[in-house]
């Protein structure tokens, strides 16, 4: 009894989830800006890698790159440019990171636990280090749901995330919104 107390507490996802459901408007639009920098996943700041947190970081890196990187090259080659020169700099901060891999899932099923990822984004004046925004965005594949579907609800919880991320970043584009965390 002990024994298997112990095995499905190692189990469990403990990633910390956000409190509120939608983020903040952004101080002002992001179409103030005339020039956009999107880096890399910050992780030395304060994330909390648990089991599978790396490949799932480096999944979201590679499709913020794609999706996101888009969407700001095609505002950094817009002819449209501000009297005043304006870079925003966004940097996505992992938070709380979990990933069941495909074979864990295939062996240990739901008992693998849920995989769960939490990132925060910065959104930076870069002439002024003035926080814009900074909103955060969940998500989580269920253990059972991603058991069913042989890790495919975990590989799709990365993708949903960088929806999250690029939704809010267009979306604040022309006017201060906000947006969903995905919770």
């Amino acid at each position: 009894m002990a024994i298997g107390t112990v095995l499905l507490a190692g189990c469990a996802t403990n990633v910390k989830k956000p409190e509120a459901a939608q983020n903040p408007a952004p101080a002002e639009a992001f179409s103030k800006f005339s020039s956009f920098e999107l880096k890399p996943i910050n992780t030395g700041e304060s994330c909390d890698k648990q089991h599978g947190a790396d490949v799932a970081l480096r999944t979201i890196q590679e499709q913020l790159n794609i999706r996101l990187g888009k969407v700001v090259g095609g505002w950094n080659s817009s002819d449209a440019k501000a009297a005043m020169p304006r870079k925003l700099v966004i940097e996505p901060v992992c938070s709380d990171a979990k990933l069941v891999g495909t074979q864990a899932r295939i062996w240990g099923g739901a008992l693998a636990g849920s995989s769960a990822v939490v990132i925060k984004v910065r959104y930076v004046d870069a002439s002024t280090n003035k926080t814009i925004a900074e909103p955060v965005f969940y998500q989580r594949a269920n253990a059972m749901g991603a058991a069913w579907s042989f890790g495919a609800t975990d590989r799709n919880m990365l993708t949903r995330i960088v929806d999250l991320i690029t939704d809010y970043t267009s979306a604040n584009y022309q006017a201060a919104v906000g947006g969903p965390t995905g919770l």
